[in-house]
């Protein structure tokens, strides 16, 4: 039976896009001055209105070279998400997945060359092999339990409070660095242990849930900045010009996180890998893949189990053990 095709990027959706996305796009058809044939011209054209519209509809329509200049994660996440839509709504096979990747990649290099953004988003997951039946899977690094009390060790001896807090409260909540970057003092429910009404992007609030852990360092970060003078409204801070700021989304992702990562020998650690490391140890604690999936704030469980699970072996190696043929 043919696969049903479905009209997802209609032309009332496309006329909704953002324009300075439609504008980069077309700059970019432009530059590539392709030589192909008209009918691989409109493939192409169709990929690119479809993520397009797919932007517009979950992520706020937002400006695309914005979104990779503020939170490199979260364009990461947007096309994770993109992918799973594609194969799970769409139908897409792996062929058309590569295709589709291929081309977004490329668009990420043009905006690279012509110094829009300074890295290339694609970079930080593996494209599928077309024909061999793989998925697309981040270039991530779970952490182990092991790893986790290393780091929690390595930081203790550092003697740097909100490096050790930013590593627990990133662990715990799983938010997107930007959101992290976000959180205010004033949004923090210590009585709750939660924090509300944190903007994670353009629109869109989130509650994030820190570990017990995590709340105890937030009330000893609050003495130590009470007793240090240390003013900003925002949890995590940096000097700058004399003054206390907010500690942005470069700060967490090209210095902090890669000075934890160095204590067990993993400078390439990224933000994102806290996030797909709180998911996986919690799920294989015996959290539920559906409660997993809402503190990651995923709109289903395929993106979560797709992207942010790794595969047992040795529990599935027990678990056969017991039924023996």
């Amino acid at each position: 039976m043919a696969r049903k095709k479905v009209a997802y990027a209609t032309k009332d959706k496309i006329e909704k896009i953002n324009p300075k996305n439609s504008d980069l796009i077309r700059k970019y058809f432009v530059f590539k001055n392709m030589n192909l044939a008209d009918s691989s011209k409109v493939s192409y054209q169709s990929d690119f209105n479809q993520w397009l519209v797919y932007i517009m509809e979950n992520y706020s329509n937002q400006y695309i070279i914005d979104v990779v200049k503020e939170d490199p994660d979260e364009m990461v996440d947007l096309i994770e998400d993109f992918v799973a839509f594609c194969t799970s709504v769409l139908g897409n096979n792996e062929r058309r997945i590569q295709r589709r990747m291929s081309s977004i990649s490329s668009f990420f290099l043009f905006l690279r060359k012509k110094r829009k953004i300074k890295e290339n988003p694609v970079d930080f997951l593996d494209r599928p092999s077309a024909g061999v039946g793989e998925k697309l899977q981040v270039k991530q690094t779970f952490l182990t339990k092991e790893q986790v009390e290393e780091i929690r060790k390595g930081l203790t001896k550092l003697g740097n409070l909100q490096l050790e807090l930013f590593f627990e409260f990133g662990l715990s909540t799983m938010a997107r660095a930007n959101a992290i970057s976000n959180v205010k003092v004033e949004q923090i429910d210590f009585d709750k242990s939660r924090a509300t009404d944190v903007i994670e992007k353009e629109g869109y609030n989130v509650t994030l849930y820190p570990s017990q852990r995590s709340m105890e360092l937030i009330t000893e970060w609050m003495n130590y900045r009470k007793e240090n003078n240390i003013e900003c409204e925002y949890l995590f801070v940096t000097k700058y010009n004399g003054r206390w700021k907010k500690a942005e989304t470069g700060t967490l992702q090209g210095y902090w996180i890669k000075k934890i990562g160095e204590i067990i020998g993993i400078p390439e650690l990224h933000c994102h890998d806290l996030r797909h490391s709180g998911s996986n140890l919690l799920y294989h604690s015996g959290m539920s893949l559906e409660e997993v999936s809402q503190l990651l704030n995923h709109k289903g469980t395929d993106v979560t189990k797709n992207h942010y699970l790794e595969v047992n072996k040795d529990a599935i190696q027990d678990k056969k053990s017991q039924f023996e043929i």
